[in-house]
């Protein structure tokens, strides 16, 4: 008897760590396309709306816990069977839904116009769903599987889901994210392997799904990424002669190298450049981010004089203003910028630029081409984070230049409304001031758009800086011109002196550039050459400079307060209050032209509250004729949302935090979330010897989380400060000990909750389940929401308050449950 006990046990124990390692490799798969889809349509269309449609498909989650809970009673006894078979429909619907996305014809810049986009739209929805909704059944089956480990089944998930992240930011150093989806399908199919019933022919159809995974990934055929006609990649494709040269991608961008004899790529307007010149512009290709903005590569043969006609350009002017300088290029690109410093006579360039991809073509794939601009000995390239560089080192430059990072087409589309810019925001700019030389230059170039804004935002951002770095009068310090499509703002260290004003008065003249600012400009002196229906830019300024400053951004058509690193939404600008203003003007036309970003995060919070409030309510209908949930339902719901948006809003915070620390952006989003999933993971697994003690347990968790988060508030930056010349591998250990006590305390709620609940009665297992996805999702969107209008300090307190609310809603659902009379009737 005792040998066949062990036997069972070591039956049992081998089955669970077949369910464990299934449920692990499902969770990583399923994050793991959640990332790739964010790329393939960050390529295909722009990232804010990847965001909408990926957060709405996400809803897939929701849709599985509602389904399960209405057919609770069909799938009883046959958990084991559906968990495979679902195992195996994902295995088969993750690249089927990705490839079938990719022939839908949407066209995001169409939706104002064609109301077949919107059909187009709710098509890629149910699309994209699947795979999410499969992934979400997997782990709820998994819970009903293992009804006693529910903290452990949870643990596993956010395990599986951490490294799951990590896993696929590696793998889009070496994989198109077209490819992912094929690659993503061969561990699925090993989870259908461990997963499928019945020996040996459950084996054998397990091994023959893999086989056939590892035959998909690698031979095809592979689906590419459908690109939007009005991308830039698209159009120049178009080009007779055009030819795609090279391709490169890591998961910051996909970049396409593309050759034409018509490509003719200029940091801005070239402005009253001799005519008989033009015939001379070198040849170029253009590298296309994620088939979007492009940075050319100039044909370099060592012939400086080939591109003088970089001094038409406003960025120009700041060297009327040094002589011979050590430049800093944050954003060097393909290298215009630092041709134009070369150009100039710079004595020493150093280069920033944070996608490695672009340094490899620069430097060995285009090398020939680009004469070995990366290589000479007066030119130092670093990888890097702009901001992250000047945080690490305190070398002094005679010239600062921020480049023009975006394409104007993607500016002035307002795709970048709810970017994260640490580049822009005052504390960026103060920083850059306090890395001048004593009579050194920042320069700072940005497209203009009609109305004005990007440039008003920026110099009203620099004004701000000017006076927390202690310059008396920055009036004095500032220059500000423009052309037809850019606008340069040049901050000196000391102020202007008599002979440097007279050098931008004569650059603009002779250039026909319009001053904004100068000390001593009169209105005689402004829009002059690009002549607008008022000196809108001249007035801003003024106004900026004098003690109407507050009533002028207060009253201005458009948000333009300077942007700030709690606040470091830069490209935000649309404001509710001028909505019938810009009605009257452009009528339902407006949105294209002004901020698609916003309304786009707008739209995906509508439509996931919708959905999810459908989602949520629907199984009530069916749970409302169960005993337990008359007392119950209010608590677990409250509970489980509550749960969802507090996680969604500490981890959005944390994440923006961290960020700024590491600088670069692929470290801070590996590195944070994937010790975000791990940890909070570790912390699930705890909580299975913690049943006892359930109400201490949570109660410890949600006050240590209160500690926590207030203290980061307050502790965080001056450690950051610290801290800021450290190297990336001591910066990112940091990160993970300063992240991990917090995660761990937040994986610890939920699973007690569930256990909670499964104990007591499973019906509303995959109720509480779908409602926490649910509120993930949206709680993302809201997150983001509120952390554009009130900053990511407000973002942290407001989920340690709803976090206060989750333990009230436990302490409720607990005093139910252990009603006497509640009990008696669930076990009748």
């Amino acid at each position: 008897m005792g040998t066949n006990r062990d036997l069972r046990a070591g039956e049992n124990a081998v089955h669970y760590a077949r369910l464990y390692a299934a449920v692990f490799l499902v969770s990583a798969m399923g994050i793991a396309y959640q990332i790739v889809l964010m790329r393939v349509f960050s390529i295909a269309q722009y990232h804010h709306f990847a965001y909408m449609i990926i957060s709405m498909a996400m809803l897939g989650f929701g849709a599985s816990g509602t389904l399960l809970v209405l057919l609770r009673a069909r799938v009883r006894t046959r958990e084991p069977r559906l968990f495979s078979t679902c195992v195996l429909l994902l295995a088969i619907s993750l690249p089927g839904c990705y490839a079938a996305s990719q022939h839908v014809p949407f066209e995001t810049f169409e939706l104002v116009n064609q109301r077949v986009q919107l059909w187009y739209l709710l098509l890629l929805y149910v699309l994209l769903a699947g795979p999410f909704f499969l992934v979400s059944t997997c782990i709820t089956l998994g819970f009903f599987l293992a009804p006693r480990s529910v903290g452990q089944m949870y643990g596993v998930n956010m395990l599986g889901s951490g490294a799951g992240a990590l896993a696929l930011v590696g793998m889009l150093f070496v994989w198109d994210p077209a490819l992912a989806p094929y690659v993503l399908t061969v561990p699925t199919a090993v989870a259908y392997l461990l997963s499928v019933p019945g020996r040996p022919w459950g084996a054998l159809r397990g091994a023959i799904a893999v086989l056939g995974a590892c035959l998909l990934a690698y031979a095809g055929p592979h689906t590419p990424v459908r690109i939007s006609q009005y991308k830039g990649l698209s159009y120049t494709l178009q080009f007779p002669d055009a030819k795609m040269v090279g391709q490169e991608v890591s998961p910051l961008s996909r970049i396409t190298a593309v050759s034409s004899s018509m490509l003719r790529e200029t940091p801005g307007q070239i402005s009253n450049y001799p005519m008989g010149e033009l015939g001379k512009l070198s040849a170029q290709i253009g590298l296309f981010f994620d088939a979007g903005a492009v940075s050319p590569v100039h044909r370099f043969t060592g012939d400086l004089d080939l591109f003088r006609f970089l001094d038409y350009t406003t960025g120009a002017a700041a060297y009327r203003l040094v002589e011979h300088p050590h430049v800093l290029v944050v954003g060097a690109g393909g290298g215009t910028d630092v041709l134009a410093a070369l150009m100039q006579g710079a004595s020493h360039v150093t280069a920033v630029e944070v996608d490695p991809k672009v340094v490899q073509f620069v430097q060995d794939d285009l090398r020939a081409f680009a004469g070995g601009i990366y290589a000479r000995p007066d030119v130092t390239v670093n990888v890097a984070d702009g901001r992250g560089f000047l945080q690490a080192h305190e070398t002094r430059y005679d010239l600062i230049e921020i480049a023009l990072l975006d394409s104007f087409n993607a500016s002035a589309a307002g795709v970048h409304a709810l970017s994260e810019s640490y580049l822009y925001t005052v504390e960026a700019v103060e920083l850059y001031l306090s890395r001048l030389t004593d009579h050194g230059v920042l320069a700072i170039t940005r497209w203009l758009k009609t109305p004005p804004r990007d440039t008003l935002k920026m110099f009203a951002t620099v004004v701000a800086a000017c006076e927390r770095a202690g310059m008396e009068a920055p009036d004095r310090h500032l220059v500000f011109l423009r052309s037809w499509n850019t606008g340069t703002i040049l901050v000196a260290a000391q102020p202007l002196t008599p002979a440097r004003i007279a050098a931008v008065r004569s650059f603009c003249e002779s250039r026909w550039f319009d001053l904004c600012w100068l000390p001593g400009v009169t209105p005689e002196e402004v829009n002059r050459f690009t002549v607008l229906e008022a000196p809108m830019h001249y007035e801003f300024a003024r106004a900026v400079l004098s003690e109407t400053r507050e009533q002028t951004l207060a009253e201005s058509l458009f948000y333009l307060y300077p942007a700030t690193d709690d606040r470091p939404y830069f490209f935000r600008f649309f404001r509710w209050t001028s909505l019938p203003a810009l009605l009257r003007g452009m009528g339902l036309q407006w949105a294209p032209f002004v901020e698609w970003g916003y309304i786009a995060l707008l739209a995906t919070l509508v439509q996931g509250a919708a959905a999810g409030t459908v989602l949520i309510l629907l199984p009530l209908i069916v749970l409302s004729r169960e005993p337990l949930v008359p007392k119950a339902k209010r608590w677990v719901a409250g509970y489980s949302l509550a749960l969802g948006l507090a996680y969604m809003f500490l981890e959005l915070a944390f994440i923006q935090r961290f960020m700024l620390f590491l600088a670069y952006p692929v470290y801070a989003v590996a590195v944070v979330l994937t010790a975000f999933l791990i940890f909070s993971g570790c912390g699930s697994l705890l909580t299975h010897g913690l049943r006892e003690q359930r109400a201490r347990a949570i109660a410890w968790a949600i006050g240590g989380m209160l500690l926590l988060a207030v203290g980061y508030l307050l502790l965080l930056p001056p450690i950051f400060q610290a801290c800021a010349g450290w190297p990336d591998a001591a910066k990112i250990a940091l990160s993970i000990a300063l992240l991990a006590p917090l995660a761990f305390l937040m994986g610890m709620p939920f699973p007690l909750g569930l256990q909670l609940i499964s104990d007591h009665d499973e019906t509303l297992l995959p109720w509480a389940w779908g409602i926490n996805g649910c509120a993930s999702v949206i709680g993302a969107s809201l997150a983001t929401v509120l952390a554009v209008h009130f900053g990511f300090r407000l973002l942290v307190l407001l989920a340690l308050l709803i976090y206060l609310a989750a333990a009230s809603a436990m302490a409720g659902l607990e005093r139910t449950l252990n009603t006497p009379t509640l009990g008696t009737s669930i076990k009748s």
